[in-house]
C-alpha cells in the first residue's frame, strides 16, 4: 500500500506531462519494480553477518546468513550447527577430494568430525560437521558451535554460511 501511495504521489502530476498513456504506466512499473528491488536488498543485507572462522591456525573471511529455517543442534555436542558451502569446506581442507567427501572418509581426516542426520528442504541427509576453533560473528565470538558442510554451493553471491538462529540471541 506504501509503494502504492508513494507511486502516486510521485507521478500525480505525471499523468499531465505525459500524453502517451502507454508510456506512463510503463515508467510506473519500471519505478515499482526500481523501488522492490531496492527494499529487498535492503531486507537481505539486514540479516548479513561479517563472520569469521578460525580453523587449523587460518582465518577464514566471510559472509554468514543469520537462518530462522536453521535451528540444527549436534546430537553428539548439543551444540548449534552452522552450515558453510562446499567451496568454503574445500578451501579450509584442500587437501581433501571429491572421492573421500562422497566415501564418507571426512571423520577419519578432520579432527572431532562426525556425521549427523537432519532434515532439509531436499529431504533427509547425512550432515558432515566438525568444530572449528572459534567463530566470530559481526565482531563477537562465539562458543560450543560446530560447522556443518553442505552437500554444494548455495548458488548465490550473497553468503557463504547459513548462520544458526539459536546464535542470534548471543550476538
Amino acid at each position: 500500500m506504501a509503494t502504492i501511495l508513494t507511486v502516486a504521489f510521485a507521478f500525480g502530476s505525471a499523468v499531465y506531462a505525459f500524453t502517451n498513456k502507454y508510456l506512463l504506466v510503463i515508467v510506473v512499473i519500471l519505478f515499482y519494480l526500481l523501488l522492490q528491488g531496492l527494499l529487498n536488498r535492503h531486507r537481505r543485507q539486514k540479516y548479513l553477518n561479517a563472520t569469521v572462522i578460525h580453523y587449523a591456525g587460518n582465518i577464514f573471511k566471510l559472509r554468514g546468513l543469520m537462518d530462522s529455517g536453521n535451528a540444527l543442534t549436534d546430537p553428539v555436542t548439543r551444540a548449534p550447527v552452522c552450515i558453510i558451502s562446499l567451496p568454503v569446506f574445500l578451501q579450509m581442507f584442500p587437501g581433501i577430494t571429491a572421492d573421500q567427501i562422497l566415501l564418507k572418509e571426512l571423520p577419519n581426516i578432520v579432527n572431532g568430525g562426525h556425521y549427523i542426520d537432519c532434515h532439509t528442504v531436499h529431504g533427509k541427509a547425512d550432515l558432515f560437521v566438525f568444530p572449528p576453533d572459534k567463530i566470530q560473528i559481526n565482531g563477537t565470538t562465539v562458543k560450543d558451535c560446530m560447522l556443518g558442510v553442505a552437500a554444494k554451493d548455495f548458488g548465490n553471491e550473497h553468503y557463504e554460511a547459513l548462520l544458526n538462529i539459536k546464535l542470534g540471541g548471543n550476538l
